[in-house]
């Protein structure tokens, strides 16, 4: 599998790794330290737009076209999300029937029935715990304590975060080189451009990603004026937030309709741990 993203393994209590603490790891080695027996928790921290999720979601899909665990749950949530609505959202994954007037306490003395006997992966996509002993508030049997194999992955923004989680390991994706970034942009629009392009998106993958979608249906001889049309929209370099609102705003103008446009809008209404109907 290609890799174009580079991930630090910054942490560890796990003396038997042989990936060395502050290593650059590729994609391979990341699955391979995730999916290890000895790694219950494991911890996915960095600013958005690195491919926290992204990385979650490989180890995640690996993990389960291999049949590697029982029951797999992927829990998207928000800074807004509370441990109620977090373990409202795992009970739903668990198919199990809560109710409207259910306490909390209940649903995570269920939560934990179903799963004490099992052998789980439980991803929760980003993340904003502060709470300590946040996975027995949560109804989640502590994979350590459970010896079944279990495992827990969150990607997350904050320290504190990872400091209640407690992982056994802590990764943290770095941006990309401007090499890689190059060849990343190549990649999802299909031809060669100008390498100096990417270097406004500071190694993010998904500002890449953005761009690419903007430039990558534009016919050859329109390529030279929309090009010098992305230089102008991603203006000088500020920062990570600064660029990414840019982009936004030119991936936005480049849509092809009115209709394309409100349905984007629309998208927009809905809560960052809410999945869009289609």
């Amino acid at each position: 599998m290609a890799s174009y993203c580079c991930f630090r393994k910054s942490r560890t209590r796990l003396p038997s790794f042989t990936v060395p603490r502050y290593r650059l790891i590729t994609l391979q080695d990341m699955l391979c330290l995730i999916l290890r027996p000895e790694g219950e928790v494991v911890a996915i921290e960095g600013i958005g737009g690195l491919g926290k999720t992204w990385a979650a979601k490989e180890a995640f899909e690996t993990a389960r076209n291999s049949n590697r665990f029982d029951t797999y749950i992927w829990v998207s949530l928000s800074t807004s999300c509370s441990l109620r609505r977090c373990t409202e959202k795992i009970a739903t994954c668990l198919l199990i029937d809560i109710g409207a007037e259910l306490l909390s306490s209940r649903i995570r003395v269920m939560i934990k029935e179903h799963l004490t006997r099992r052998k789980f992966l439980l991803v929760l996509d980003n993340a904003y715990f502060v709470e300590e002993n946040i996975l027995g508030k949560l109804g989640i049997p502590c994979p350590r304590e459970q010896s079944l194999g279990s495992k827990v992955i969150v990607t997350t923004r904050t320290g504190r975060t990872v400091s209640v989680m407690d992982p056994a390991i802590l990764i943290s994706p770095q941006p990309l080189t401007d090499q890689a970034s190059y060849d990343l942009l190549r990649e999802k629009i299909g031809k060669d451009i100008d390498l100096e392009l990417v270097d406004n998106c500071f190694g993010m993958p998904l500002s890449i990603i953005l761009l690419a979608g903007a430039l990558c249906d534009m016919p050859a001889q329109e390529s030279s004026k929309l090009i010098s049309e992305a230089y102008v929209a991603l203006g000088p370099k500020i920062s990570v937030f600064t660029t990414m609102v840019r982009l936004v705003k030119f991936c936005y103008r480049r849509l092809p309709s009115d209709t394309a446009r409100r349905w984007f809008l629309y998208c927009l209404l809905f809560p960052d741990d809410e999945a869009i109907p289609v």
